[in-house]
């Protein structure tokens, strides 16, 4: 199966229909039932036809009571071949492909805006990632952005292994991340992660992902108001010279994250504290205009023309920093 699956152009308005059926009114509590971060990619990317990761496109579909292979015309259709107008396509830093909303002459509308902030928003978190995760030779790495209203940390970015993405909420009480959230402390978990009482949501998670995690750090980023706006987390140290083709318990090294790491990582953290305190930012914009919540500014609500240009400012700052970054 591709690492990544999209709605085929022709069920595009049967999903949507779908959607509409299934949250029926109820937007604020399908998002708060879902997690607010898997109903941005169905908003954003999902009923666009756009890519998402497999295991979430599998969740969404069964979700909504649809048929997988059917949706992304696997089942005897031909995914290649559209009538509908192309997207352009440009390649990211990454190497994957970010659909661009094509330029229009008239305004773009609130969710135009908002699709291309989130696609920028997954790149940039996408390349802090991995660029966090070579520091340390983790075999993956995940940013969780804090979101302290819903007592949740959401990563937008998480390895899945295959190049891909998976869409996590976790409880701020619940598991390795929660703790380095509320306790603002680093918690390094050397080798078997499955041996330690706190292990209970990563080994949930594991079911979930058919991964296998032996070791933990959990970094928390404090802004300058000591408060934690996200925590990142690297999963499974690797061997330094370990082979790609082996099996992932060959390539552990069990000695785990060492004093060194931690150290190292130190280091880095402060230059992608300020991007990631942008990104917090626009998640949370991004999640109340999912929810349908009003967005204001100094107490007055922004009507749509105004809100469009407060996603495009957004957008074009988390864009500079990208383009800056690294």
């Amino acid at each position: 199966m591709s690492k990544t699956l999209s709605v085929h152009p022709k069920y595009i308005q049967e999903v949507q229909l779908a959607w509409m059926h299934k949250s029926n009114g109820q937007q604020g509590d399908l998002t708060a039932q879902l997690g607010r971060s898997l109903s941005i990619v169905i908003n954003n990317l999902f009923l666009k036809g756009q890519p998402v990761n497999q295991t979430n496109f599998l969740e969404i579909c069964q979700i909504l009571g649809l048929d997988w292979r059917e949706v992304a015309g696997l089942d005897g259709q031909d995914n290649r071949v559209s009538s509908e107008p192309k997207r352009e396509n440009r390649i990211n830093t990454n190497g994957c492909a970010v659909a661009i909303v094509p330029t229009l002459e008239r305004s773009l509308t609130v969710d135009q805006a908002l699709n291309q902030l989130v696609s920028t928003l997954c790149e940039m978190l996408g390349q802090i990632t991995r660029k966090a995760g070579n520091l340390l030779s983790a075999d993956r790495t995940s940013i969780f952005l804090i979101d302290r209203d819903k007592k949740e940390v959401g990563s937008l970015i998480a390895e899945d292994g295959c190049g891909g993405s998976l869409l996590i909420d976790i409880p701020m009480n619940k598991g390795i991340v929660g703790l380095a959230a509320t306790t603002s402390k680093v918690v390094n978990i050397p080798f078997d992660v499955y041996d330690d009482p706190r292990s209970e949501q990563a080994k949930k998670t594991d079911s979930k992902t058919g991964y296998r995690t032996y070791t933990i750090l959990a970094w928390p980023l404090l802004n300058k108001q000591k408060e934690v706006v996200a925590v990142v987390q690297f999963i499974n140290k690797l061997k330094p010279d370990s082979n790609p083709k082996e099996s992932l318990s060959q390539r552990i090294d069990k000695n785990g994250f060492t004093p060194e790491d931690e150290v190292i990582f130190g280091k880095f953290a402060p230059s992608i504290l300020g991007i990631l305190g942008k990104c917090q930012i626009c998640h949370q914009l991004a999640q109340k205009l999912t929810a349908g919540e009003q967005i204001t500014q100094a107490g007055v609500v922004l009507q749509e023309d105004e809100l469009v240009e407060e996603l495009i400012r957004r957008e074009q700052q988390l864009q500079m920093s990208l383009d800056k970054l690294f």
